[in-house]
């Protein structure tokens, strides 16, 4: 099977703000009514970014006045180190915002329009992740730094062990599919290493499946290397990125059969611990990558 993957791509941004005190000072400082009024989009601003798909990612946005303009950050397209946001333009209560970062398969974007109301901000915008790009919409509110929110998944392999209950929607579609098919997935961890072997199996058009599956994460990287052997005798190889905690990228070699190139890229979108999803999208001889199909996982007992 080709099981696992769709990028998806997660955005958090991050910042503080100091609270202000009333103990009789020579100026005191602006309750924070006073300084919304006065200025709507700066702030701490925490919640969700959704996609089309409807997996949630937590994301933090940080905006400040600066000089006669605005500047901003966010905390990585990578979720891992903070950046500054390219560009911040505010008309009144609306906001357009640009973040970019590099990963190991290509730029990595968010571009948004978001309007604040009080102590909330919405909007909608785009995720670009090499050359894929995905609808978002976003829903934020002003909250202090401690209540960040914050991935709960660590980049382990032993995220993987266990066995996993699936069901996967899409097309049959050869070499890379074999169509929509639902069971469990089973990974052992191999002695101390970073590395699973495992067993998928299930049902296809009725029938018994099963696949062999391996797995080895480069844990100073946070690369992974994934292998499926399927019974009509295709192996895919897929290159991943785990470098944010909420999704991980897949992209298996090319793929040759009936005179033609194939290629499978994976969106894998880290729920939780005992969750995640996958979206699929394939390419022939190089041309636009198109959709293939959506599979659910969650961990059983």
């Amino acid at each position: 099977m080709k099981s696992t993957r769709r990028i998806v791509f997660a955005v958090l941004c991050a910042s503080t703000v100091a609270a202000a005190q009333t103990a009789a000072p020579a100026r005191p400082a602006l309750p924070a009514s006073s300084a919304l009024a006065a200025d709507p989009v700066v702030g701490n601003w925490r919640g969700t970014l959704t996609s089309t798909f409807g997996v949630d990612s937590p994301i933090i946005i940080t905006i400040v006045r600066k000089g006669d303009g605005y500047a901003g950050s966010t905390n990585g397209l990578n979720a891992s180190s903070e950046a500054a946001l390219k560009r911040v333009t505010v008309n009144g209560a609306t906001m357009s915002i640009e973040a970019a970062d590099d990963s190991k398969l290509g730029a990595v974007s968010l571009t948004a329009q978001l309007t604040a109301e009080g102590n909330t901000l919405k909007g909608a915008g785009t995720v670009s992740v090499g050359a894929q790009k995905f609808d978002v919409t976003l829903a934020l509110q002003r909250r202090p730094r401690a209540e960040a929110i914050q991935p709960h998944v660590e980049q382990r392999i032993d995220y993987f062990v266990g066995r996993w209950k699936y069901e996967y929607l899409g097309a049959e579609y050869p070499p890379l599919s074999p169509g929509g098919r639902s069971g469990t997935m089973t990974f052992a961890r191999v002695g101390a290493s970073n590395f699973v072997a495992g067993r998928l199996e299930g049902e296809l058009f009725g029938k018994p499946y099963q696949e062999q599956l391996s797995i080895e994460l480069d844990p100073e990287t946070n690369m992974l290397a994934f292998v499926e052997k399927r019974p009509d005798g295709v192996e895919l190889l897929s290159v991943a990125s785990w470098r944010s905690p909420i999704a991980i990228t897949f992209q298996t070699s090319p793929v040759q059969a009936n005179g033609k190139i194939y290629q499978l890229r994976r969106l894998m979108s880290v729920m939780s611990a005992t969750a995640f999803d996958v979206t699929e999208e394939f390419s022939v001889d190089g041309g636009p990558f198109k959709r293939l199909g959506n599979g659910h996982y969650t961990k059983l007992p």
